[in-house]
């Protein structure tokens, strides 16, 4: 798969070589056995790379000084669960040991990543694009480029053959020609990548004249790709979603789905079990709270357009439960006069979403998969946003894609996500989310 930058495989590489070596001097100079020493550095090496990998650490993205911070809690995580792996036998100087190779990983990888933002933003050479297709796609794409300085790019202009398009420029980003003029533009604006973001087929004059102009040392995206790389959204076009269709009928989900079935039933179990104790003061402090009932039922569209009882805790006063709120789409406050002050606590950490395990069980959602919406909601976006209802192709989940990048966007955004999801579901991701998800609650990051 051809990528948009190799900088963060270097960052992998130097990461693990870091990780490595500062584990090997650390436990070899106190086992003094190279056995020893080597399964300290597996263990390191992996579950630590494996952390910060989930945190985001390995893709394209602008650096801020809360990921100080961030890169800090990684490695102690990493650092705790390496040990709990390793050791056997916990003490003061295992103890020290531990804060010892944890300093110094924290140190080297911090280092490196100065570094590496010092190169990205002062001594990389920022890499020029051109657009094939002034249109709403290509102004789209290159309104995304713009927004991201991390991916070090620049939108040099764009080629069309519309000459309507041209007549009506209003980009501050210039028409440079005709495709006839590919080689010219591209030779003269140095331009690194070409994105093709054109609505309709290309007829063979205009597929001759890119071939013939554009070097073969310059890459070639198609829109729709190359948007769903830098925005993790999938891009939703009639084109698209035929090309959704049949990713979604290979053969490959038949099995997919038989496995993802057992192991929601077995991870829904695990949830509700483990739990359990937060569970019995969650119901207990309701009750208490306003004598009212524990659990709140709300219609939710699911597979293929079927409706079902999505259950929740309830965390409103009684007489202040609106059958047609909605608080996966709706912003609440936590000073909002509706909550019940103790159930402040259960909405942070989503412990009003465990009873939706029950859900799971009956097959009616999974762990990961698009958020389910009201009837009305569902019927709404279907008649005013194109595609909304593939959405709808899988079960819907306790957590999603969306939720693990974006807290608030609006349905046409939230819809990107979704359809992202659906096309390129498999296990290993699915577990990747998960966890994100799971430590974003814990955590209490997750609003």
């Amino acid at each position: 798969m051809t990528v948009l930058s190799r900088s963060v495989y270097v960052l992998a590489i130097v990461d693990a070589i870091i990780i490595g070596v500062i584990t090997f001097l650390n436990f070899y100079g106190v086992t003094y056995s190279y056995g020893a020493a080597m399964t300290a550095v597996t263990f390191f090496v992996l579950i630590t790379m494996l952390i910060l990998m989930l945190k985001g650490f390995y893709t394209v993205r602008q650096y801020m000084f809360k990921d100080i911070y961030l890169l800090f809690e990684g490695i102690f995580i990493a650092t705790f669960l390496s040990g709990l792996c390793i050791i056997r036998g916990w003490n003061s100087f295992i103890l020290s040991l531990l804060l010892v190779n944890l300093l110094f990983t924290f140190a080297g990888i911090l280092i490196s990543r100065i570094i590496y933002v010092i190169y990205k933003n002062f001594l990389k050479p920022v890499k020029n694009i051109l657009i094939v297709g002034a249109g709403q796609d290509g102004k789209l794409i290159a309104e995304e480029i713009q927004s991201r300085p991390e991916l070090g790019m620049r939108v040099v202009g764009f080629l069309d053959d519309n000459m309507n398009t041209i007549e009506e420029e209003d980009s501050t980003i210039p028409i440079l020609g005709l495709t006839y003029d590919s080689e010219a533009v591209i030779k003269d604006n140095n331009v690194d990548m070409v994105i093709i973001a054109v609505k309709s087929r290309m007829d063979s004059n205009i597929l001759t004249d890119l071939a013939k102009g554009i070097p073969l040392g310059v890459k070639v995206w198609r829109m729709p790709t190359f948007y769903a790389h830098i925005t993790h959204k999938l891009f939703t076009s009639k084109m698209a979603v035929n090309w959704l269709f049949y990713d979604y009928v290979r053969p490959k989900y038949f099995m997919y789905s038989y496995i993802k079935r057992f192991l929601d039933i077995i991870a829904s179990l695990a949830i509700l079990i483990i739990t359990l104790p937060v569970t019995v003061i969650a119901i207990a402090g309701i009750k208490l709270s306003d004598f009212g009932p524990i659990f709140f039922t709300q219609t939710r569209i699911g597979k293929f357009g079927r409706p079902f009882k999505m259950i929740k805790f309830r965390t409103m006063y009684q007489d202040k439960v609106d059958e047609g709120f909605d608080d996966d789409l709706e912003e609440i406050e936590t000073d909002d006069k509706r909550i019940m002050p103790f159930c402040k606590w259960i909405r942070k950490f989503h412990i009003d979403d465990i009873p939706q395990m029950f859900n799971i069980l009956k097959g009616e959602m999974s762990i990961i998969g698009p958020r389910p919406v009201r009837e009305e909601v569902y019927e709404e976006n279907r008649e005013n946003i194109p595609f909304w209802e593939c959405r709808n192709w899988v079960r819907p989940g306790w957590t999603g894609w969306q939720q693990v990048n974006s807290i608030d966007c609006i349905p046409e955004e939230r819809l990107g996500y979704d359809l992202y999801y659906v096309k390129h579901r498999n296990l290993f991701w699915e577990i990747a989310i998960f966890i994100q998800y799971a430590a974003k609650v814990i955590s209490g990051r997750c609003k």
